[in-house]
């Protein structure tokens, strides 16, 4: 039983009529009725009744013809499914990220996303830095969003945005009330601070630390970003944390821009490079596109 039989059929049971259906199909008449009788051969039964001018169904030609046009149905259903998935517009894309960087504006890119590609499932997997290499390499996840760059030659970057660091301080704390705030004005506190061999993003705020003038009396150290208000507000010391944590961050807490030299962090898109998923490179494309990059990644030069 072919496709076309089908069609052929359930063309000519909604016309009952040899000519109207042929011209439906773009087929002349004998060749219709030849697709006909070679189905009804194959079937072992009469699917039209044929003994009158008038072409009508048989009981067998009416039961058939439910089945044919939900055969169709699921037919061109699965051709469109391949054609989408082919096109990237269906599928799955694992996420390797931090808390923070969701809250620094990764959230809105992906509901964006969702929102306008919905046949494709976005999993998030909140990982430590180190863990979402680990998992794009092992391809048990298809992008990381990542402060630092990796190092693998399997794998490729882009940078995708940046991001201001800020001091976080308790409301009691003795600057709390200041507009913005030095680096130097905290020598004296103890501080929360991400565990510098936890990823270079955390080495990169220690140094900037270090860089004015003094080291930080460290109270406890994490790897998540997103502990540290938790800590501050318990009394553990400050922190500087990118200025996406003052998102959806509640309790006794202030986020002061630091000034003059305020650290900047980077947010990079990780994938590997081998990888040619269509989900996935569709779900790149709409990303450099919303961030303002090339079809390579490149910022755009205006």
């Amino acid at each position: 039983m072919r496709v076309r039989q089908l069609q052929c059929f359930v063309v000519l049971a909604e016309e009952l009529n040899f000519t109207r259906a042929a011209r439906r199909l773009n087929m002349s008449q004998p060749p219709l009725s030849t697709q006909i009788q070679t189905l009804e051969r194959e079937l072992g039964a009469e699917l039209l009744d044929r003994s009158s001018r008038k072409v009508s169904l048989t009981r067998a030609g009416q039961a058939f013809w439910r089945r044919a046009k939900n055969m169709l149905d699921q037919y061109e259903r699965s051709i469109e499914e391949i054609r989408e998935i082919e096109r990237g517009q269906d599928g799955t894309v694992e996420i390797g990220t931090t808390g923070s960087i969701l809250r620094g504006g990764l959230s809105e890119l992906l509901a964006g996303f969702a929102a306008t590609h919905p046949k494709i499932t976005l999993r998030i997997h909140e990982q430590s830095p180190a863990a979402q290499i680990t998992e794009v390499l092992s391809r048990r996840t298809d992008v990381s969003f990542n402060r630092s760059v990796p190092r693998d030659h399997e794998l490729a970057y882009e940078y995708a945005w940046q991001e201001e660091l800020v001091a976080l301080l308790r409301t009691d704390h003795r600057f709390a009330e200041r507009s913005e705030i030095s680096i130097d004005d905290l020598r004296e506190d103890h501080h929360v601070v991400l565990r510098p061999d936890s990823s270079d993003f955390a080495a990169y705020v220690m140094s900037h630390i270090i860089s004015a003038g003094f080291r930080p009396r460290i109270s406890q150290q994490v790897t998540d970003a997103q502990s540290i208000p938790s800590l501050v507000a318990a009394g553990f010391g400050v922190g500087i944390v990118p200025a996406g944590i003052a998102k959806l961050t509640s309790g006794p807490l202030v986020f002061l821009p630091i000034r003059p030299d305020p650290p900047i962090s980077a947010v990079y898109i990780v994938y590997h490079h081998q990888d040619q998923a269509p989900s996935l490179q569709l779900f790149l494309s709409e990303l450099r596109n919303k961030l303002g990059r090339g079809p390579d990644g490149m910022s755009h030069v205006s």
